[in-house]
């Protein structure tokens, strides 16, 4: 009869008695003895008496931080595995805590505890802490949602991994600081970061900027020219709205990513390249597929780490940390004093949309700093088009407009366009995904299948908001009318 592998030794570090008894009641169950103490000091005490074959431990303790405890472990050569988990996470601290030894950084819950659990026996079947490297100041990915916590601990994650990334998600979102902080906190961070805008160049450039050229390739080659992948040597490569590469140029860009190996234009020899690729999107890359649009080995060969970006509009929580920080950043940047949202101009921006995301916030916040001279900021600041999208309402408009015209109005045709827009609203909404997009309006995937070809496809669909005046009456059914009442 086989003997029971031995229980393996938890250090529970937690100054919260109520979360501190959940862990250790947690745990228990699932096969860890456990020692729980409430502070850092207690903590090096454990560590010093040992042997622990994990920890896990609160970002923020009462006398200290975990970060400070990982770098007194490092310091003595403490060896332990240790997950770390807060309500509180910043780009910064989760990519120091894995830098320092941390395996992972998880978002505080009570009331479940399997996801801790099965990073906790994932450490013991496969235990080896994580490089070790210094790294600089904060970016500029900035929330306190949970949403925005769990993608500042994957952009930790991700960055140490050295394979392809896809970052997804709508205009302003932040792909490529995204990208930045990967680069910034990777072991190529020493290395280049070239980007390119793969939609904002013919197809003949683009190969020639991306893959180089030898001296009389074509017409106008007058010397060899090095291609960005050559340039980003050792680096990144981040390649913006890679959703409109031309397809000819996807099939290189494949044997890249596969071979690492490129050729020149004009070019008899392959030539070795040792660069990390992120590609980035505003479209749905799945939909270009089956559209034929993008090619579905290359969609496979980037989508190995993926980052979904959400709108500003599912993130209004992180709203007031955002405005803060832009207003901060753009009175430095223009020499001001600091500055301060009113309420009422508050309360006008958490009922906008946003359709620019953060970016659009962000020049919001210096067009308000350029145009005050100190102190609050009022709402009059704010351009007529957003006091006006916000006055008549983001999800059904409420002005005069929607009153029936003097002369009527084809009905039926209005309320087609009118589904029409929301289901483009939906497919914004969601990203491009029509499945979840169905299911956000509370219809089936095969009734919004049905409309979406009914109304003539994605491209048909009106981008903007219909109003009655823009549907005269249906002469024909007028007509109709007539006939039956005679």
């Amino acid at each position: 009869m086989s003997a029971m592998p031995p229980k393996k030794h938890v250090l529970i570090v937690e100054d919260e008695p109520s979360f501190r008894e959940v862990l250790e009641m947690g745990l228990a169950p699932q096969g860890f003895h456990t020692k729980a103490v409430g502070s850092l000091s207690e903590a090096k005490l454990a560590l010093e008496g040992g042997p622990f074959d994990a920890m896990v431990s609160d970002l923020r303790l009462g006398d200290g931080t975990a970060i400070e405890l990982l770098t007194w472990m490092k310091e003595k050569s403490i060896a332990v595995p240790a997950v770390i988990l807060t309500a509180f996470a910043t780009t910064e601290t989760t990519v120091q805590a894995l830098n320092l030894g941390a395996v992972d950084f998880l978002t505080k819950t009570k009331n479940d505890i399997a996801e801790l659990t099965k990073v906790l026996h994932g450490i013991f079947q496969e235990s080896e802490p994580g490089p070790s490297h210094e790294i600089s100041d904060i970016g500029d990915l900035v929330g306190v949602g949970d949403t925005i916590r769990k993608i500042q601990a994957l952009v930790g994650k991700i960055a140490r991994a050295d394979t392809t990334v896809l970052i997804t998600g709508e205009s302003g979102t932040g792909k490529e600081i995204v990208a930045r902080l990967i680069h910034r906190y990777s072991e190529r961070g020493p290395g280049p970061f070239i980007p390119v805008n793969c939609g904002a160049l013919p197809e003949a450039l683009l190969e020639s900027e991306l893959f180089g050229y030898e001296k009389g390739a074509f017409t106008g080659a007058t010397g060899v020219k090095r291609g960005l992948f050559e340039e980003a040597n050792g680096g990144f490569l981040f390649l913006d709205e890679i959703g409109e590469m031309p397809l000819p140029l996807q099939v290189k860009l494949l044997r890249v990513l596969q071979e690492r190996k490129l050729r020149r234009l004009g070019a008899t020899e392959e030539r070795s390249v040792d660069v990390r690729v992120i590609g980035a999107s505003n479209r749905n890359l799945r939909e270009r597929t089956e559209e034929g649009k993008f090619r579905e080995d290359l969609y496979y060969r980037l989508n190995i780490l993926n980052i979904e970006l959400p709108p500003l509009r599912d993130r209004r929580e992180d709203l007031p940390v955002l405005i803060e920080h832009f207003l901060r950043r753009s009175s430095k940047k223009l020499n001001k004093p600091s500055m301060y949202l009113q309420p009422d101009a508050l309360r006008v921006l958490e009922r906008y949309r946003f359709p620019g995301n953060v970016r659009e916030l962000e020049n919001l916040m210096e067009r308000c700093v350029a145009l005050n001279p100190s102190g609050a900021i009022g709402k009059d600041l704010f351009p007529d088009n957003l006091l006006n999208d916000v006055e008549r309402g983001p999800d059904c408009p409420t002005t005069p407009a929607l009153a029936i015209p003097a002369g009527g109005f084809d009905l039926e045709g209005y309320l087609t366009m009118l589904k029409g827009y929301f289901l483009h609203q939906g497919l914004l909404e969601q990203n491009g995904n029509r499945t979840k997009a169905a299911k956000h309006l509370g219809m089936t995937f095969r009734a919004y299948r049905y409309w979406l070809g009914h109304l003539g496809g994605i491209e048909a669909l009106p981008r903007k908001f219909p109003w009655p005046k823009e549907f005269p009456p249906n002469v024909e059914a007028e007509a109709d009318e007539e006939t039956t009442e005679s």
